[in-house]
């Protein structure tokens, strides 16, 4: 649960740097809803799609990489699986061996 939140606020704090650094603003986020998640991050993709389809890089904020990787691991959290801890027990079982 402790890591759930430390995620989500990572998570509202790059989004806050994502959403000033961008031309159009996006709305306040839900980061307890995963479906709310899941929309964000299709419309972070598509706008990064329309910026690299017309070849304006620049106005990709560079927070993207980052903002994307953490809504892929609250949406992880939120559905139960931490995968910090499977990546850390493999890493483990991996030096066992």
């Amino acid at each position: 649960m402790e890591r759930l939140k430390a995620a989500q606020a990572s998570l509202i704090a790059t989004y806050s740097l994502y959403n000033a650094a961008s031309e159009k603003k996006l709305p306040a986020i839900d980061a307890d809803d995963n479906e709310t998640l899941k929309a964000l991050l299709k419309v972070i993709q598509n706008r990064e799609a329309i910026a690299y389809v017309q070849k304006v890089k620049k106005s990709i904020p560079t927070e993207v990489t980052e903002l994307k990787r953490l809504l892929a691991d609250v949406m992880l959290l939120l559905d139960g699986v931490d995968i910090k801890a499977i990546k850390a027990k493999n890493k483990v079982a991996s030096n066992t061996d």
